[in-house]
């Protein structure tokens, strides 16, 4: 922007925004005024002195469609078709539900109007920053119809007070940058604990995924209020603040862990040799599992936030929470299992990795798959505990979920790979057809499962699912 079209300019500490505002309204200014603090920049538009369009820079558009439908105002087909309509446009995508008669006129106003007023009443409250004001032309194609800056002032300034009364009340856990989320182990039924409706909607809306200012936007309720409310559900046990910096580390460091497991799986494949080709199964079962408890030591929820946690500790709880399951599965089904132990929070199987130097033959191979399979029953118990603490009913819990699937369906397939393998040899055994078990890693390119399309994944096609 040219500089000559700026016409004022200064510090937020000598001319705050609500006066600026006021200036620029009873001038009768046209242009665009931006203000800043630190990483924030709000740009305002004006015509004639009044509000016609407002912005904030870094802050991503909330995806009010799929809101509208957690709080049953929308359904999810509709929400699609206008979402790839309107390409995220907020206020494009309320025009056409305008349009088509799925929301009234005044209601898109008004949800254009509490934007303008929610962003402001955030504005209001910096003490530090900058601002400047730009003659320039301003949009003509804003759905947003004009407002007084006088309106809007006094219902930002009202928003702006709460935010203090809740703070004298100790409610400082929550800020407009705050995501929430249901606890797991939430029932779907919370009527019977007496929420009313503004409470259930923002519990509906608690999905791990919105802030609190999204929250807002889309009940047009002030934050302060929807900040007193999760406080409410907060102390309920319903919901839980996610640590979204933690949440990414999270998520990397399992996505990291599924990658390296998928990587020693590949390598194992190359083997000709059964008892080769299920001890590679064992083995990547069982560095599996140990990265799993390695990662769960980290992020465990009754770990964190705490410093310095002695390693002794992590290792109790580690045990306290799998050793139990390995050994019911030991007990009930798997009794190879008997021989593998947790040793300083990570699960030894060395004795089953050796068994090659005691046991031969087909009496080894018995006992590489029954591992194979106990093994692979434990990982899942430990993935599936282990993703309940951590994340829980959420949107990074469901994306993890979906990976982790993905790595299961390669374990497996290599597991019908060799159940196809042990149907050959006992059926040529006894003599129902006269044809000879090929080595596991040759014969089948494909596993005795069949796939939605009534065909057979190939290991190339499997691969091609993976991460």
């Amino acid at each position: 922007m040219d500089q000559q079209d700026r016409i004022m300019d200064g510090d937020l500490q000598t001319l705050g925004l609500q006066s600026i505002l006021k200036m620029l309204a009873l001038s009768g200014k046209t242009g665009k005024l931006f203000v800043s603090s630190g990483p924030e920049t709000l740009s305002i538009s004006l015509r004639k002195g009044q509000i016609v369009g407002l912005h904030e820079d870094g802050v991503p558009q909330p995806d009010i469609l799929g809101m509208l439908c957690l709080i049953n105002k929308l359904d999810p087909p509709r929400a699609e078709m206008i979402r790839e309509l309107s390409k995220g446009d907020m206020h494009v995508a309320l025009a056409m539900l305008v349009e088509r008669g799925w929301m009234n006129a005044n209601e898109m106003q008004q949800r254009l109007e509490f934007a303008v007023t929610q962003s402001i009443s955030h504005a209001l409250r910096w003490v530090n920053g900058r601002f400047a004001f730009h003659r320039q032309l301003v949009p003509m194609e804003s759905k947003l119809r004009p407002l007084d800056v006088d309106s809007v002032l006094l219902e930002a300034l009202r928003q702006a007070d709460e935010w203090e009364k809740i703070a004298s009340e100790g409610v400082t856990q929550f800020t407009r940058t705050t995501v929430a989320r249901w606890q797991p182990e939430v029932s779907n039924d919370v009527r019977s604990l007496g929420l009313n409706q503004e409470s259930i909607e923002v519990l509906c809306l608690s999905n791990g995924e919105l802030s609190l200012q999204a929250v807002a936007l889309v009940l047009m309720a002030p934050e302060a209020r929807i900040a007193r409310v999760m406080a409410h559900l907060f102390e309920l046990g319903l919901i839980e603040v996610v640590d979204t910096v933690l949440e990414t580390e999270l998520q990397q460091d399992l996505s990291n862990i599924i990658i390296k497991c998928q990587y020693t799986l590949v390598q194992h494949r190359n083997t000709t040799n059964v008892e080769q080709h299920l001890l590679g199964l064992v083995t990547t079962l069982s560095e599996c599992i140990n990265g799993l408890l390695i990662h769960h030591g980290t992020y465990a929820k009754s770990l964190r936030g705490r410093g310095h946690v002695p390693s002794i500790e992590i290792v109790r709880y580690l045990e306290g929470c799998f050793a139990q399951h390995l050994r019911t599965l030991a007990k009930q089904q798997f009794s190879i299992l008997d021989t593998a132990t947790f040793h300083y929070g990570q699960l030894d199987c060395t004795d089953i990795l050796t068994l090659n130097k005691v046991v031969k033959g087909e009496q080894l191979e018995e006992f590489y798959w029954e591992a194979v399979q106990g093994l692979a029953a434990f990982l899942r118990v430990i993935f599936t505990e282990l993703l309940r603490d951590e994340v829980g009913n959420s949107h990074t819990g469901r994306q993890l979920t979906v990976a982790w699937r993905i790595f299961l369906s390669e374990i497996d397939h290599d597991i019908q790979q060799y159940q196809f393998y042990r149907a050959q040899r006992k059926t040529q055994r006894r003599g129902y057809e006269n044809i000879q078990p090929s080595a596991l890693g040759i014969v089948p390119n494909w596993s005795a499962a069949p796939d939605n399309n009534g065909g057979f994944w190939s290991p190339d096609e499997t691969r091609r699912r993976s991460i």
